[in-house]
């Protein structure tokens, strides 16, 4: 990436590449989750304090290698830890870099099911050319065997470990291979935006939201909108921005963290942790700094400020 931000806190509609990757597990339910991290990733670590994950660091010399990772992330899991009633044979293991942040629930759910359908030691995931990605289902009681016996640093040495001892490792296929794109630029992380960007303007077109040009709207994945919210292009909702029945979001609009009432009109309009009540006419070239409250059936006129320190016109 050219960054001195670790590639995994890079980020695409509002989230991290991990925090993608989490959601997209946290689809399975699993029972545990491990996330491994570098010895100097401290970023990355603070940022998996409010996940149920457990973090564990990899010394310098092995954090290119993804069969050491995997070991450190074990070697804290004892049967106990992860079900007492379970037998450990039927116990799998999903390995999953946190580069790969179109994979979707939906997909792992398949995926399991293809694995367990197939009572394999192992299934990987393929694209629809056969081509292996990094992302494995694997019987627990194999992995660690397996990985301790790898020779190179790659996870498909499991798989080679495996059938030289007599196991079946499976494949479940993957049509669009977009989803199991790694990223890792900057090139990468852009068009793995648009595939994002496009994934969410399309679910709220669905649910009744207007769209006058969706390529040039920007909607992060955990904004909230109702139906019959009308968004115009170059428009930017971001964070946490939720929208009522109604609005209209005109050219320019930039709103991160913020909460805007029903039937509202919106123009120019840049917010940060702002609230607008139902109703209100908001903008040209108003500034809505963090804390602002406007009330229902607000009319601001043009260049309005608001917020601490706030200068009116």
């Amino acid at each position: 990436m050219r960054s001195e931000t670790t590639t995994a806190l890079h980020s695409i509609c509002g989230r991290s590449l991990v925090a993608h990757v989490l959601a997209a597990v946290g689809a399975l339910e699993p029972r545990r989750l491990a996330v491994v991290v570098g010895p100097d990733d401290d970023d990355l670590a603070k940022e998996l304090d409010a996940t149920d994950a457990d973090v564990s660091r990899v010394p310098a010399n092995v954090r290119h290698d993804p069969c050491a990772a995997v070991l450190t992330a074990l070697d804290q899991w004892t049967g106990t830890d992860l079900d007492v009633d379970l037998d450990p044979d039927d116990d799998d293991v999903l390995l999953i870099p946190a580069t790969v942040p179109l994979i979707g629930g939906e997909l792992l759910r398949a995926f399991r099911r293809a694995h367990r359908a197939g009572d394999a030691a192992a299934t990987v995931l393929v694209d629809a050319d056969g081509e292996d990605s990094s992302v494995w289902f694997v019987r627990r009681s194999f992995l660690a065997p397996a990985l301790r016996r790898t020779e190179v640093p790659e996870l498909a040495a499991v798989g080679e470990v495996l059938r030289q001892t007599g196991h079946e490792v499976a494949t479940h296929t993957v049509d669009d291979a977009v989803m199991l794109r790694s990223v890792g630029d900057r090139v990468g992380l852009a068009e793995a935006a648009v595939v994002m960007r496009t994934r969410v303007n399309a679910r709220w077109l669905r649910r009744g939201v207007t769209m006058h040009d969706p390529g040039r709207t920007y909607v992060d994945v955990d904004v909230q909108l109702e139906p019959d919210v009308t968004l115009h292009p170059g428009v930017m909702l971001r964070g946490a921005t939720t929208v009522g029945r109604g609005t209209e979001i005109g050219p320019g609009c930039h709103l991160v963290d913020s909460r805007i009432g029903s039937y509202c009109h919106l123009e120019q309009v840049s917010a940060e942790l702002a609230t607008v009540g139902d109703h209100a006419r908001v903008g040209p070239f108003a500034v809505l700094s963090q804390g602002a409250e406007l009330t229902a059936a607000t009319v601001t006129g043009p260049f309005y400020t608001a917020g601490p320190d706030a200068r009116r016109p």
